[in-house]
């Protein structure tokens, strides 16, 4: 029987704040999530890595030097020491970035206010699941191993533990995580594979039907993919089309211009994925198509 979940196609358009919005306040930070809900995102994607005493906590790298004060693989160092860094040390206000190097010490406003502490640490995944029990969340695994030792089993069960698998989509760009995460809990939904989204793409060049029958036996809830890869343009009326008759949802990352988000809601996309929350929020509105989530 082919494995058919239309749950999150009926979800539609889901707008994700990449690392909470990482243009708009200090990456991965509660503070970012905070904001984020406030200008009412309706989903939270955050990449989790794991400790060296084995905490999942929210974090882009997989070292700590690119976005805080300190120095060292996440997975080398345990939670107290990474949650005495200040996160939104390299952090600039309007400047379109997540990070900004070389610029006045006094544009950097987080390390001179240290009242706003939920924007100068990291937060942790059983926080975010516990804090935002009304938002999608997007979790996406950075590393397993042999890098490190693998932690999806630990993420699944935060999840379940947090009875939060109804708004949970679990992705990655490494295969044998999406594997081992069903394998952990069926009962999680997760995104395509990178290998599953090359399946399906040359299925698609093949043909529309031959696509259909790919994705409409597999696993995975939705496509979560970049508009464009390289010089192939992935995001197409036609990809976003197959999917959807096969039940599978598609996501696009990272999409910071509204021209290119209303191009993205005119081919039927489910789910847009942005550094500037603020702006999404908007465009997205503005369409009278909006998701939110609403929990049971």
């Amino acid at each position: 029987m082919a494995f058919v979940d239309k749950s999150w196609i009926d979800r539609r358009v889901i707008s994700y704040a990449h690392r909470g919005g990482s243009f708009e306040a200090p990456s991965s930070t509660i503070g970012a999530l905070e904001h984020a809900c406030g200008v009412g995102v309706s989903g939270l994607e955050l990449d989790v890595h794991t400790t060296a005493d084995r905490v999942l906590i929210c974090c882009h790298d997989d070292v700590v030097d690119t976005t805080t004060d300190g120095k060292g693989k996440v997975s080398k160092l345990t939670w107290s020491e990474i949650e005495g860094l200040n996160a939104g040390y390299w952090f600039v206000p309007q400047s379109a970035a997540a990070v900004v190097q070389a610029r006045s010490p006094d544009e950097y406003i987080f390390r001179q206010d240290h009242s706003k502490r939920d924007m100068t640490r990291l937060a942790r995944v059983d926080e975010v699941l516990e804090r935002f029990p009304d938002r999608i969340l997007n979790f996406d695994i950075k590393a397993t191993s042999p890098a490190v030792e693998p932690y999806e089993e630990d993420l699944a069960r935060l999840i379940m533990e947090w009875e939060a698998a109804e708004r949970v989509i679990v992705s990655s760009f490494l295969d044998s995580a999406i594997w081992r995460i069903r394998q952990s809990s069926p009962d999680i939904s997760t995104s395509a594979a990178p290998g599953e989204i090359s399946e399906f793409y040359f299925a698609l060049v093949s043909g529309r039907q031959a696509a259909i029958d790919v994705a409409r036996l597999a696993p995975y809830v939705a496509f979560q993919i970049p508009r464009f890869f390289g010089e192939v343009e992935l995001a197409t009326k036609q990809f976003v089309e197959a999917a959807h008759a096969a039940g599978k949802a598609v996501h696009v990352w990272t999409i910071n211009e509204p021209t290119a988000m209303e191009q993205l809601i005119d081919i039927g996309v489910d789910g847009i994925i942005s550094d500037l929350p603020s702006l999404m929020v908007s465009v997205i509105t503005e369409r009278g198509m909006h998701y939110f989530y609403r929990p049971n």
